[in-house]
């Protein structure tokens, strides 16, 4: 599969239950989600470091979360739960979340046969050590019944500046090509239209085998990025000195901002990301936008919603340090 600048994250995931034990919200007893625990350490402790939450504080769970190396689930579940992790924190394993057991995959870029690839090979591990809470109808067996059949979903992180700006996502929402899909923003909530940042995954993990499951996300994410390059081109035929402007403006912002907050940091940032795909913007060192979303949060920035104004000072000044460090303004004439 080819990368691509406007994917910037594809992920698949597993969700499993172990045979004849209580789904996890009905787990009470708490050596029976120990022994969960230990069963993932014993079978993939070699290439996974496994830490258990009950320990932990909520403020390094938060911060961890904000990265996306646990869940609000996990986290809501701390005296049970547990998670394990490759030192590529590429591969994750959720213990005790939703279902005892979730695998995660993800890699940056477009790359959706490598997530494919990585949590298969995971989840036949664990299926050739555990046997598996199973049903010929009904496939694998979850606490949410809609992620029964294969347990499977499949999410990826788009970068859509141009259809967003254009306000093409509306009509896309109504198009058949997304019916099969739950669209949200950064924060997991529906989208509204306004973010360039789209997460897309699957409604449903049933009536599909999982390559074609994996099969149809790609098809349908390779239409929104011809979509997306359509609409940019549009937008640089009839109003390119506008964009230009825009991304400038962005830039300037997030350089010199004294407070900011988070929605305004995150358009700065996408607009700032347009510019540096678009060349309109130069690198002069390194910038991985998914880093830079994660130190704008609040628990990165260790401040607390009683105090917005300090927050959103913390964050002018950890922005502007960023974007001074990596960005330059290119010359442009259009």
């Amino acid at each position: 599969m080819e990368n691509s600048n406007n994917v910037l994250l594809s992920q698949v995931s597993y969700s499993r239950n172990i045979k004849d034990m209580p789904f996890v919200k009905t787990l009470t007893d708490t050596e029976q989600a120990v022994g969960v625990v230990r069963s993932m350490s014993e079978i993939f402790g070699d290439d996974f470091e496994f830490r258990s939450l009950k320990n932990m504080q909520i403020e390094d769970c938060l911060r961890l979360e904000e990265k996306g190396q646990l869940t609000r689930l996990l986290i809501d579940n701390k005296d049970i739960s547990a998670f394990g992790k490759t030192d590529d924190l590429q591969n994750f394993i959720f213990i005790n979340e939703q279902e005892h057991v979730r695998i995660v995959a993800r890699i940056k870029g477009f790359n959706l046969e490598m997530a494919y690839q990585k949590a298969n090979e995971i989840d036949d591990k664990l299926s050739d050590k555990l046997e598996l809470a199973f049903d010929t109808t009904f496939g694998y067996l979850t606490a949410n019944p809609n992620l029964c059949g294969t347990g499977m979903q499949i999410t990826c992180l788009l970068f859509l500046p141009a259809i967003m700006q254009n306000d093409k996502f509306a009509k896309l929402k109504q198009e058949s090509l997304l019916k099969d899909y739950l669209l949200t923003d950064l924060n997991g909530k529906e989208h509204d239209g306004k973010s360039a940042f789209v997460v897309i995954k699957n409604k449903y993990t049933f009536g599909y085998k999982e390559s074609e499951f994996a099969e149809q996300m790609q098809r349908t994410v390779q239409k929104l990025l011809e979509i997306e390059q359509r609409e940019e081109n549009n937008i640089f035929d009839f109003s390119a000195s506008n964009l230009v402007d825009k991304i400038f403006r962005a830039y300037g912002i997030a350089k010199n901002a004294y407070r900011i907050t988070q929605d305004c940091a995150l358009e700065c940032l996408a607009t700032i990301l347009w510019g540096l795909n678009l060349k309109v913007l130069k690198l002069k060192n390194q910038f991985d936008i998914l880093s830079v979303l994660c130190k704008i949060k609040e628990n990165h920035l260790n401040s607390t919603e009683s105090n917005i104004k300090e927050l959103e000072k913390a964050r002018a000044k950890v922005l502007a340090s960023i974007i001074e460090k990596a960005v330059l303004k290119g010359e442009v004439d259009v």
